[in-house]
């Protein structure tokens, strides 16, 4: 069957839609090497309802994800990425930076900090609040941030979409991988289009893999150990370094294809590894800033919630120390005391091993207990 059979029985059958995305589809069949945007069919357009009946837009996102194609250049997708300043200093300098580590920083103010605001910002950000209402709705706003700063859970997916954007990678406003302006679906940051980032595995891609090698030993002269052998120098090095081309094999897209999928998987990896070490930094960050404004407030109730916090949160070693000891008996979290051996995190006894269950307790001679006056560092060990 050709692609654009495949293609007319992908677009009529919403059960194959719904468990695989097209490139998905044509590559079971080795359809890999027929570029998408030459082959995807329009979806009919629905029956429009009657203007003022409810729920008349349900279907826009069932049909198309706000009626936006990922495989073709999308001028709406969010190009905009964030730099994580703070994160930057953290990853050069920990969490503690020395003087000349400071200025260090000061001497790369463009990649350290944040532009300051230009003086227009300035005075527009100032003004706003003398505006009837408006100011008082800023100020409100800002207040509740800052009041819900703690309690939110830290948005993983998209700390994930904005690296990816500084990669050059897209999303659209569903969270599948989109083609930005001027872009192009046969590139490592095209080629993934239509998947949902944030469900993205290993397995993923290595799916997409297995089905174009396949094709490429049926199509042409490449074995499955040469395959492999370019596959492995991707996920080493991130690019390939030999001259096999698309036209010397004999096949449209197909080696391309393959290439571009797995340099799409080492930057894919980087980001998400990046994605999660930024997680981690906030979240230590915000325990930190807990127990800052608990010493500051001489409040014994914050420091004890802060540290609680410590103990809930899944291994982190911005919090935890850069050894996992495991769990306790409680369920809390263990830390590495930086000494050779971890403390529990309800008793503060030591822990000798990576159940998180020490031989020792406090009550027969440990360290006292992080409830009654031990110590809480934050500091990188």
């Amino acid at each position: 069957m050709s692609p654009q059979n495949l293609t007319n029985v992908y677009n009529q059958n919403p059960t194959l839609q719904s468990n695989y995305t097209l490139q998905q589809y044509l590559d079971l069949f080795g359809g890999g090497s027929t570029p998408l945007p030459a082959t995807i069919q329009p979806v009919p357009t629905p029956n429009v309802p009657a203007k003022g009946i409810i729920n008349q837009n349900i279907n826009q996102y069932q049909g198309g994800g706000g009626g936006n194609n990922p495989y073709m250049p999308n001028s709406n997708v969010n190009t905009n990425y964030k730099p994580n300043y703070d994160f930057r200093q953290f990853s050069e300098y920990g969490m503690n930076p020395s003087t000349m580590d400071v200025k260090q920083m000061d001497m790369n103010q463009n990649y350290f900090n944040a532009p300051t605001p230009s003086a227009t910002q300035q005075f527009l950000s100032k003004a706003i609040n003398f505006v009837p209402g408006i100011g008082t709705v800023k100020r409100g706003a800002e207040f509740l941030g800052n009041a819900l700063k703690g309690m939110m859970p830290i948005n993983e997916r998209a700390i994930l979409e904005n690296e990816l954007r500084g990669s050059g990678v897209f999303t659209d406003d569903i969270g599948r991988i989109a083609i930005g302006p001027g872009g192009k679906y046969n590139t490592p940051e095209g080629i993934m289009a239509g998947y949902n980032a944030n469900q993205m595995t290993d397995k993923t891609f290595d799916k997409r893999t297995g089905n174009i090698g396949k094709s490429l030993q049926e199509k042409t002269s490449l074995t499955e150990q040469q395959i492999n052998d370019i596959v492995n120098e991707i996920a080493t090095t991130g690019k390939y370094s030999g001259t096999l081309t698309d036209e010397e094999l004999g096949v449209k897209n197909l080696f391309s294809n393959l290439v571009n999928v797995n340099m799409s998987k080492f930057n894919f990896k980087n980001q998400k590894k990046k994605s999660q070490d930024i997680r981690n930094f906030r979240e230590a960050k915000r325990i930190q800033d807990e127990l800052a404004a608990a010493a500051a407030a001489k409040s014994k109730a914050k420091a004890l919630a802060a540290i609680k916090r410590q103990g809930r949160a899944d291994y982190n070693p911005n919090i935890h120390g850069p050894n996992n000891y495991g769990r306790g008996s409680d369920g809390r979290q263990s830390f590495d005391s930086g000494q050779g051996f971890g403390v529990n995190s309800t008793t503060g006894g030591p822990v000798s091993n990576r159940t998180g269950r020490g031989r020792t307790d406090y009550r027969y001679g440990g360290r006292a207990s992080y409830f009654n006056g031990g110590i809480v560092s934050l500091r990188r060990r």
